[in-house]
């Protein structure tokens, strides 16, 4: 018995090929940011899937989309990156410092040395998917003979354009070989090396600021007690989705409670989460207010209802907050109460209004919109 016919840790047969890609972050989960790896993902998929195998029992591909935060989705990635035989890398400009990206591949290096005929470090396909300035980005893909234009534009190039369609296939093609030559063990490694990974660049920090109510003074029951003591809780569960939706690859996220003495408000892009309580009392309402009417655009609050109502802008309440100017809506919205739409475009505005003051250029690529599915 080879190693590649062993029972998988999983108990379920590997695939043949995980696509690793770099994962923009977004909360919002309409918007389809991966159209073209995933495009590029079912072309593979249909090249492995027709080529001869000789375990056609294994699965052909898998694929994590971006913007599918379900644990259900994110346990059956795991459980295929354990015992997935080749592992193909999208080597783009922002892949390297991606987080999700570099989980993926650890989670494939730590597979057993006895699961497959090759280690896990001789099974990395890396792809030249953006071509990137100087020759970083060039050093750890793997060389396509006879294809000049894959090292000139990258495959995502090739994809889009209807005149390099056959370039396109070509690539594909060499790429389906070298898939199925490394799961079943045949041939030698691809003649890459990885880089090793690099340091980690200072970032800005996004501000995810919490104000909570004052306690309330002996509560009267144990009614009273219980729901006092659910709004901090409320509060840090929201500060969460917050940082989750929070661009990494540029900003590190600071939490901070402004109850603690944070006095740095407003000198960087933030969302302000304030309790409702803290909204409505008379007191700190309006010291609040005040507050806000004093700092910059690039600090948008909402408020936290308790229980489960929706998060929401204190505008949708009928109380005015004071904008620098118009802030048009998200292009692409779920649902008007959707609490992750109304996250996603609170630090959208947070970002646009912060970079709009401090010129600094953004890259807005456009994506498609499919309805096509994560697995082959």
């Amino acid at each position: 018995m080879t190693p590649d016919e062993t029972q998988s840790p999983t108990g379920q047969p590997p695939c043949y090929f995980f696509l690793s890609h770099a994962h923009p972050p977004t909360v919002d989960r309409t918007a389809e940011l991966d159209y073209y790896e995933r495009a590029v993902f079912e072309d593979l998929a249909r090249v492995v899937g027709e080529l001869p195998r000789e375990r056609p029992h294994w699965r052909t591909g898998m694929f994590r989309p971006c913007g599918d935060p379900s644990t259900r989705s994110a346990a059956g990635i795991e459980r295929a990156l354990a015992t997935v035989a080749v592992f193909v890398a999208l080597r783009s400009e922002s892949y390297d410092t991606d987080e999700v990206a570099a989980a993926e591949r650890s989670v494939f290096l730590r597979q057993p040395a006895t699961l497959h005929s090759r280690l896990p470090g001789q099974r990395l396909l890396p792809v030249l998917w953006e071509v990137t300035p100087g020759a970083a980005g060039r050093a750890a893909v793997t060389p396509i003979p006879d294809v000049p234009q894959y090292a000139e534009t990258g495959l995502i190039a090739l994809s889009r354009r209807r005149g390099e369609r056959d370039a396109y296939e070509r690539v594909l093609a060499y790429l389906g070989d070298s898939i199925v030559e490394l799961a079943e063990g045949r041939g030698g490694p691809p003649g890459t090396h990885w880089p090793p990974p690099r340091p980690r660049e200072a970032r800005p920090a996004f501000v995810v600021a919490t104000l909570a109510a004052p306690a309330v003074p002996d509560p009267v029951d144990s009614v009273q007690a219980a729901a006092s003591s659910e709004h901090p809780d409320r509060l840090r569960a929201v500060a969460a989705q917050v940082a989750g939706g929070v661009n990494r690859a540029r900003f590190d996220v600071q939490l901070v409670e402004l109850s603690a003495g944070y006095d740095q408000l407003g000198r960087r892009p933030a969302v302000l989460l304030v309790e409702e309580r803290a909204w409505v009392d008379a007191e700190t309402g309006a010291d609040l207010r005040h507050l806000l009417d004093g700092l910059p655009a690039w600090v948008q609050p909402l408020i936290v209802p308790a229980g489960d109502e929706p998060v929401r802008a204190p505008e949708e309440g009928g109380r005015g907050i004071r904008q620098a100017r118009p802030v048009a809506r998200p292009r692409i919205m779920a649902a008007a109460d959707d609490p992750l739409t109304v996250i996603a475009a609170a630090i959208g505005r947070a970002v646009r209004h912060f970079d709009d003051e401090h010129l600094v250029e953004r890259r807005y690529p456009p994506r498609p919109r499919s309805n096509s599915h994560p697995e082959e």
